[in-house]
């Protein structure tokens, strides 16, 4: 069975703009090798990089979000998120909309929180990891993290 992760917008936005090979890789992995899970907060946050930084028009945006639907479960972020995002922002110190993800990732039961630019390694609740999959690239193949940065 394969580990549930969530996905963070930076890693989709790579899937859909990397020009570096080795990333690319990386991404199309992770997406293949996981059961992946995303949030409306991620979606909006891939509409809203995707048309203001890199100018992509809105067709292709929405083929790509229709594609993230129809591939991958998608956790509505509704009131009782909200309110559990504000104790996870209370407890750990980070930012309200990385702990929205969090909280999301949490209640589908996550093992992973596939993200490049959130704490890696934080431990949440004993349950939730945050893995940057560009340092762990080994996680890919073997299921498991080791935390040795590699240079």
């Amino acid at each position: 069975m394969k580990d549930r992760v969530f996905i963070d917008s930076n890693i989709f936005i790579y899937y859909q703009t990397a020009k570096e090979s080795v990333k690319k890789r990386i991404v199309d992995d992770t997406l293949d090798f996981f059961e992946c899970i995303a949030s409306t907060q991620v979606l909006k946050e891939i509409c809203n990089v995707l048309s203001k930084k890199f100018s992509i028009a809105i067709v292709e945006i929405e083929k790509f979000i229709k594609t993230i639907i129809d591939l991958y479960q998608i956790v509505l972020i509704d009131n009782a998120l909200i309110l559990e995002a504000l104790h996870v922002r209370d407890r750990y110190s980070i930012s309200f909309y990385d702990s929205l993800m969090v909280a999301a990732a949490l209640k589908v039961n996550c093992k992973y929180l596939i993200s490049e630019d959130m704490q890696d390694g934080l431990v949440i609740d004993g349950k939730l990891t945050i893995v940057n999959i560009f340092v762990h690239t080994n996680m890919i193949n073997t299921e498991k993290i080791t935390y040795e940065r590699r240079n």
